[in-house]
């Protein structure tokens, strides 16, 4: 992983999992997780055609400047890559494996950014691994961004991951709880989700992405 907010979040997944295949919903702390919150969000695997945002972060919104609450992530996708994310996702929700995404993400006036996105599981509070617990940054952090509405984005690379096989970074979870909480939260840019259409989303050669705006500290009905 490229970007310190995907890496913190997955090494703040991985010692609440103490081994585990997959932390409980229950156990994820937002108030230990603020650096990273703007950019986390929480999906519910439906089937496997549908995983649908349930929380996703106000950084998210702001720079892709979409409100878009309970649609499918697989919909952000264009034919050319859905597949890739669905068999990722699936992966991650059968498998207990981490998936990291590197992608493009474009306006309509051809200014592209990269992103990171990291997908790892989490346990529904009846046992089953029907969520999933991930994060999405820029990498380069463009002047721009926030500003212009981002319309289309493709994968760059995708990679499936054993967690059993990576290099460990395993601190204890209130240290590494601690040491998200005392780091600076990631600015915020402008929302212009004001400004965004509220059409639906055009269908062209790349696919187009809709988010959702919620606060994961709004988790109760999560927990449910």
């Amino acid at each position: 992983m490229k970007h310190k907010t995907t890496q913190a979040l997955f090494d703040y997944w991985n010692a609440i999992r103490a081994g585990r295949p997959a932390p409980r919903r229950s156990e994820i702390e937002p108030g230990d997780m603020r650096a990273v919150l703007p950019y986390v969000f929480i999906l519910e695997r439906k089937d496997r055609d549908t995983y649908r945002f349930r929380l996703a972060g106000t950084g998210l919104c702001s720079v892709y400047g979409m409100e878009f609450r309970g649609h499918n992530m697989l919909s952000m996708w264009g034919e050319d890559c859905a597949e890739n994310i669905k068999s990722a996702l699936d992966d991650v929700t059968a498998n207990a494996g981490v998936a990291v995404v590197e992608y493009t993400a474009a306006t309509t006036d051809g200014r592209e950014a990269t992103f990171e996105m990291v997908l790892l599981p989490l346990l529904h509070e009846d046992g089953s691994l029907t969520r999933v617990l991930g994060a999405a940054v820029p990498v380069d952090r463009q002047a721009w961004v926030g500003d212009r509405l981002l319309a289309r984005q493709w994968i760059d690379r995708l990679r499936r991951l054993d967690p059993e096989h990576m290099p460990k970074r395993e601190p204890a979870a209130k240290t590494a709880a601690r040491r998200l909480a005392a780091e600076k939260p990631p600015v915020a840019v402008a929302h212009i989700g004001k400004r965004a259409p509220q059409g639906a989303p055009l269908r062209g050669e790349r696919s187009y992405l809709r988010l959702v705006k919620d606060a994961l500290s709004n988790s109760n009905e999560e927990r449910g």
